[in-house]
């Protein structure tokens, strides 16, 4: 005689519980922006490129085709279809960053850590998967200070800063369409503030100071979609060739504007306010962000490497702040890794099981100062070490990597950048059978 008996594997309440605590307690860490860069005082701020994954940042941040049981990749959300169907996926992630800026007389050292990312993911049918996380879309964090003269006024200086940056929750449902397609969308709830400061200080005593101030607060909705053609080639190995599109559309929110006259030195921190300018508060404002489209081919050989390569370009041209439009251009980034795995199943051999991972991109920026596109070049590697007695891995990744340019009185930052993040990965559905 035979029983069956269908068991539920459940993670507990608690552990969900504790999982949305650690994405809030995330997202209000974001939104204290440290020091980023000088180049984030443009446009929406510092921008979130590559793949969200430490996984894939390991490769170059490579992930317009490249999928796994185990991940979680929403660079292209079509990916997540192939993940496992009986599978409760958990990721998250935090970096650390150490920064060299420097202009042609003068240099500088910076830093930062902050946490990255929380994604959980799990299948509603072995046609249908499903995503949900929250990520920072872009940060803010810089001071600068410009000599200048004026006939009027003289000698003075010149400070920019800015801090906040926004935030973006997300997701993600991917459908397989018959054998070889699958179909992904992401929608994005994007909220924060950015706050930007000018003051000018003039060098006499008898000119008063000024103090301009602009504080945007973003709240709506973004999305994008993919798909992803994936086929076997011979005997073991597997070709995906992944398409991407950003949809392009206007963010909604709120700016406070301010214009003060002040008394105040550049070597105090105590402001005396004389007058008040301008003020307006809670004024409507658009931003309008632009679409952008990706490419992407992952070649893999079954269980042992994967070679794979991306294609992205964004419309930065369309950009604009209440109608007006920047000093951006169209950008875009070329990106390619390589992950091999010695022997997938090795009992006998730990480091046999580590995933070894090496990857490189260039991305030319969407920034143009003083003739020049201010582009960046990274090289990666990392590594997934599996926990014992389980699927789960924690992921290390480094990037080392050049933004920007010294020529024309340009900044450049030279920087060194720590990914740690852990994959956990369980089983949820399951029919255990007995005699």
């Amino acid at each position: 005689m035979q029983a069956q008996m269908g068991i539920m594997k459940r993670t507990p309440l608690k552990n969900i519980l504790l999982t949305l605590l650690v994405a809030f307690t995330a997202t209000g860490v974001w939104a204290q922006a440290d020091v980023e860069s000088p180049y984030s005082m443009f446009g929406v701020g510092q921008l979130t490129s590559g793949s969200m994954n430490v996984r894939l940042k390991g490769m170059g941040g490579v992930g317009n085709a490249f999928h796994a049981s185990g991940l979680i990749n929403i660079g292209n959300p079509a990916t997540l279809a192939k993940m496992d169907s009986l599978a409760f996926l958990f990721d998250a992630g935090v970096y650390f960053k150490t920064s060299s800026f420097s202009t042609s007389n003068r240099a500088e050292q910076g830093a930062n850590a902050s946490f990255d990312y929380v994604a959980l993911a799990f299948g509603f049918a072995d046609w249908w998967k499903t995503a949900l996380g929250v990520q920072p879309f872009s940060t803010s964090g810089y001071k600068m200070v410009v000599e200048g003269y004026d006939t009027g006024m003289g000698d003075y200086h010149t400070v920019f800063k800015g801090s906040g940056g926004l935030n973006q929750v997300f997701w993600t449902n991917a459908f397989r369409i018959g054998k070889h397609f699958s179909l992904g969308v992401n929608a994005y709830y994007v909220f924060g503030d950015t706050r930007n400061i000018t003051t000018i200080y003039p060098d006499s005593t008898y000119i008063l100071g000024t103090r301009r101030g602009v504080d945007m607060m973003v709240s709506s909705f973004m999305f994008d979609y993919g798909l992803m053609y994936d086929t076997k080639v011979g005997s073991d190995m597997h070709l995906s060739v992944g398409l991407t599109y950003d949809q392009g559309i206007k963010l909604n929110g709120k700016q406070t504007l301010f214009i003060r006259s002040i008394m105040e030195t550049m070597d105090t921190e105590i402001e005396y306010l004389i007058d008040t300018v301008y003020y307006s508060i809670n004024d409507h404002a658009k931003l309008t962000m632009p679409q952008g489209f990706g490419f992407g081919f992952a070649l893999q050989k079954n269980s042992k490497w994967t070679l794979g390569a991306d294609f992205n370009w964004t419309q930065w041209s369309r950009f604009s702040r209440e109608g007006y439009t920047e000093a951006l251009k169209d950008s875009w980034r070329v990106a390619a890794g390589f992950e091999y795995i010695p022997t997938y199943s090795s009992v006998s051999n730990y480091f046999r099981r580590v995933h070894y991972r090496v990857g490189g991109y260039y991305e030319n920026g969407c920034l143009y100062l003083n003739e020049h596109h201010i582009n960046k070049v990274g090289i990666t590697a990392g590594v997934s070490l599996p926990l014992p007695r389980s699927l789960s891995k924690v992921n290390l990744a480094v990037e080392v990597g050049q933004y920007g340019t010294k020529q024309d009185g340009l900044i450049q930052e030279r920087y060194l950048k720590f990914d740690v993040g852990v994959s956990v990965f369980e089983r949820w559905f399951m029919k255990r059978r007995y005699k």
